[in-house]
């Protein structure tokens, strides 16, 4: 299954930048590049140290002798002090460590929580007898717990591939709507064509910008904010934004990356590929015969690109069109045309340039939001269309008649810029998460509003205008456009998606209960579905492991018995409120209700903070590589490595139920007034991806319509009405 894993930003810990460490950026950015195998992690005495208590009562079950001791969290601290080496600044050592394996005790016994709230009983006790027999000392788990233990002393990072193929190389299905995230910056006042080119030739400027800082090792170091403050965090991630793209593979995806180091001769130039109406056009930004361009020079290419394509004779191919198709479909018409050496060089353009510019014609009306009564109106417009309708742009284009075929949805950065003003991003996630992409346009768009240039008209330019990119295609292409217009329209028509402002409260009165706001929002996400539902389902959220070397995510799970136990308290014993009525007979109906409260506010309150608590320890956790997901992939995948077959813990009922997250989210915290979302990951659930301002949360919600039983603004009203319940639980 396909986990969204845009990264959470409240899960991140609050990074913090060390700027102007000019000389400690360049050191970690040579130790990147240098790491050598084998070389173990060290850290100070105070990592992990305030967590001894707070995890002592999970662990207490495991004996020294056990074979996972020596890495499981309590034993750090002891062993970075014997053997640290250099330290920072503040003490932590020079070398990121590596993540860990954590005990095979604490793996099952975390594992059995997570089920509790999701199986059946039947289920839950099947599941326990498997784990018993796995974990027993002639078991196959500690067996591949140690071979992971090995694997772990042999690489970098001993997860990270299991996790890349598990979560992108390997899936099958189409990127947009699945994989790719969409997101929406407030949008522009466009007066003439010149503001369009002006405004993209801002944008590349302050990449190309971003990309000399990347190669001269500048990149600000980041640090954590919380649970061991100033901890340096991995940047590998930032490094591989830019001139990056994923491969599509007949079996297996593979990825494209910039090397880090380039020979000293190299006589590359930066360029990026522009696509308006279908048609491509790669334009140089810095060239080894003339330097870096001008944001005038740039705006004259970027606006010659305007003006071409409209004029080219013939419908041109929608090869981009072909990047929405099924992974295995589009890695055999990669294939064929790759027959011609011109598609060969062009397919070498893409995926070389630093991003993908793309100029788009605006979307029809019919995609604006199908909220609910009573919702708050959209707050940002682009003539006719509202915040939803600017979402599905970023997301998938519109369509085969619209902007679907003016994509490449295999490159990691594509930035989108619509005629009307509208703009935004979509990319590709295999590379990088959401935190690493947010920043770096953010930085440059912040710099485009304090400084705003004086348009004085466009300057003419002696350059040569940008190469067009003609392809070859073969009968055998040319057959596959229609058959991947029809795909991906139909993909587009079964996206229901919602943007939801949420007015009632932010950050502020969040945090005036004295609770995390990522917390308080995660259980508040429990709460709607319950009401809906009258149950809770596998949850997904992003956590950050970017403590470690080459660290990404792990799964937060949100679906505990505590928030299940707190959420049936709430609803005062309301039956699931699963038929898809009206909002005007829902609101007709509570008004109808008797309400009456079962439980004092002092029991609520107290079930709330207990649910509280396992959230934030559960967060603690994962932040801290001791999560339950990853070494579950590594002892599955350890299974198929050295038996050649799954264990039948993997095979088991409760295992699948764990692994299809009907309900997939994460939060991604803009500085600016934009927002990411994505489609579900699985047909029949909800994705929710959610940004905190200090006095509203903005809600980006998807379902698919093919499913009778979820609806995105059904659930919108279900947040609005559990966030209302919430605060009048706890604003006293």
């Amino acid at each position: 299954l396909l986990h969204p894993l845009i990264t959470n930003v409240a899960s991140n810990e609050g990074n913090s930048s060390a700027a102007g460490s000019g000389a400690e950026s360049a050191a970690l950015f040579s130790k990147l590049r240098s790491f050598s195998i084998g070389s173990g992690p060290n850290s100070p005495q105070r990592v992990v140290s305030n967590l001894r208590g707070f995890l002592t009562h999970r662990l207490s079950n495991i004996t020294p002798s056990d074979t996972g001791w020596r890495d499981s969290i309590l034993s750090i601290p002891k062993k970075w002090l014997s053997t640290a080496e250099s330290v920072d600044e503040f003490g932590f050592p020079d070398t990121l460590p590596k993540v860990p394996v954590p005990p095979l005790e604490q793996t099952m016994a975390d594992y059995v929580l997570a089920l509790e709230p999701i199986t059946t009983p039947a289920q839950l006790e099947r599941t326990k007898g498997i784990i018993k027999q796995f974990s027993a000392p002639q078991g196959l788990g500690p067996r591949l717990h140690q071979y992971l233990l090995d694997k772990r002393e042999a690489e970098d990072n001993w997860a990270y591939y299991y996790w890349l193929n598990d979560m992108y190389m390997n899936v099958r299905i189409p990127l947009p709507i699945n994989s790719n995230p969409g997101m929406v910056f407030p949008p522009r006042r466009f007066r003439t064509v010149h503001d369009v080119a002006h405004f993209a030739a801002r944008l590349l400027d302050g990449i190309v910008a971003h990309k000399e800082m990347l190669d001269s090792g500048e990149l600000p170091l980041e640090r954590t904010a919380s649970r061991e403050k100033n901890q340096p965090l991995c940047m590998a991630q930032y490094y591989r934004l830019l001139g990056s793209c994923r491969r599509p593979g007949v079996e297996r995806d593979s990825q494209y990356l910039t090397p880090r180091e380039k020979p000293i001769d190299s006589d590359e130039d930066r360029h990026v590929v522009v696509i308006c109406r279908n048609q491509m056009y790669c334009v140089v930004l810095q060239a080894n015969d003339r330097g870096k361009l001008s944001e005038s020079e740039i705006a004259s290419q970027i606006l010659y690109v305007l003006s071409d394509a409209p004029c080219q004779a013939g419908k041109p191919a929608p090869i981009g069109l072909l990047t929405a198709e099924p992974r295995t479909r589009w890695a055999q018409d990669r294939e064929a045309l790759q027959l011609d050496e011109r598609n060969q060089r062009n397919l070498e353009l893409i995926e070389t340039a630093l991003l993908v510019l793309c100029l788009d014609e605006p979307l029809g009306v019919n995609f604006n939001a199908r909220g609910f009564s009573g919702a708050t109106p959209t707050v940002h417009t682009a003539g006719e269309r509202d915040e939803t309708n600017m979402a599905h742009e970023m997301i998938h284009g519109g369509g085969s008649e619209f902007n679907s075929g003016n994509r490449w949805f295999d490159k990691t950065m594509q930035l989108i810029i619509c005629t009307d003003g509208t703009w935004g991003l979509c990319y590709e996630h295999s590379t990088s998460e959401g935190i690493a992409v947010v920043q770096l346009l953010e930085k440059i768009y912040k710099k485009i509003l304090d400084h705003p240039a004086d348009d004085n008209g466009m300057p003419q330019h002696h350059l040569p205008p940008p190469e067009r990119l003609e392809w070859h295609v073969n009968a055998q292409v040319q057959q596959r456009f229609t058959q991947a217009a029809i795909t991906v329209d139909k993909a587009i028509d079964n996206l229901d998606f919602y943007v939801y402002r949420y007015k009632g409260y932010g950050k502020n009165f969040i945090k005036s209960c004295q609770v995390s706001p990522d917390v308080y929002i995660q259980l508040s996400l429990q709460l709607a579905h319950f009401k809906l539902y009258g149950h809770l389902v596998a949850t997904y959220e992003s956590a950050s492991t970017r403590r470690f070397l080459h660290g990404r995510v792990d799964c937060i799970r949100a679906a505990s018995s505590e928030a299940l136990e707190w959420a049936k308290a709430m609803c005062q014993g309301e039956g699931a409120n699963v038929p898809l009525e009206s909002d005007r007979e829902d609101d007709e109906e509570d008004a109808r209700k008797v309400k009456f409260s079962i439980y004092s506010k002092d029991h609520l309150r107290e079930l709330f903070r207990c649910a509280v608590a396992r959230q934030t320890e559960v967060m603690v956790k994962n932040i801290l590589g001791n999560g339950i997901d990853i070494p579950l992939l590594g002892l599955r995948e350890a299974s198929l490595e050295v038996t050649g077959e799954l264990h039948e813990l993997f095979t088991d009922e409760a295992y699948k139920i764990s692994q299809c997250f009907l309900l997939s989210t994460s939060q991604v915290a803009c500085s600016t007034d934009s927002f990411m979302g994505y489609g579900p990951v699985t047909p029949r659930g909800y994705g929710c991806s959610y940004n905190p301002h200090t006095d509203q949360i903005v809600f980006c919600v998807s379902a698919f319509y093919a499913c009778e039983d979820t609806s995105a603004s059904r659930y919108a009203k279900s947040l609005q009405d559990s966030l209302d319940i919430m605060r009048d639980l706890l604003q006293d």
